[in-house]
This record gives structure tokens, sequence and C-alpha cells, in this order.
């Protein structure tokens, strides 16, 4: 996704929201679901770390969203406070979220 992307789903006014992460849902005009995940230096200040989180986010939500309805844009922020878990939990707490936004069932 590029800049303008992530501006326009984050002008988003819903969002869903699962502990420390906050969904924010747009449309897209391809079948295709795409995935941008931010993660500030509030959240966590070494560079090192706040890569580690947005991988470990982005392979939890790879096999989650090939069930999810297609033709969406969809980006994931990381709240202040957020602990990475195992990938198991980590799993969890990204279903429930798409559950949230109904993009699964």
């Amino acid at each position: 996704m590029k800049a303008r992307d992530f501006q326009k789903v984050r002008a988003q006014r819903q969002g869903f929201r699962e502990d420390k992460l906050l969904l924010k849902v747009g449309a897209q005009k391809t079948t295709a679901s795409r995935l941008g995940i931010v993660v500030s230096k509030k959240v966590e200040k070494l560079a090192v770390r706040r890569n580690r989180i947005r991988r470990v986010l982005r392979e939890a939500s790879r096999e989650e969203l090939r069930l999810a309805k297609g033709g969406r844009d969809l980006v994931l922020i990381v709240l202040p406070g957020f602990a990475l878990l195992s990938f198991e939990e980590t799993r969890k707490k990204l279903r429930a979220l798409l559950r949230r936004a109904s993009l699964i069932q």
C-alpha cells in the first residue's frame, strides 16, 4: 500500500479494537485484500523491535486474510502498550479482530 492508500483508510471513522490493536477497513476495487501495519515509536523505540512486531503480525494475518472477504484495504494500527505474545495468541487476537469487523465468520 502507498501512503495515500494508508491516509484514505485511516480517515475512516469506524475502527475495530481488540486489546491494543486497532483495525481500520476501507473499500478497494480489486478482489484481493491488502494489509498495512503501523507501529509507531510510541509503541517501541527500537526499530528492530518495531520491525519484529510488524513481521509477526504480517505472518499471523497471512492465513487469516485468506479466510476474509476480498476487496478490502486494511490498516492494522498497533497502539502503545502492545506486548508481543506467542504466535498463536497473536493469531487469536487477529482472528477476533477480523470477526468483530465482520470480515470472517
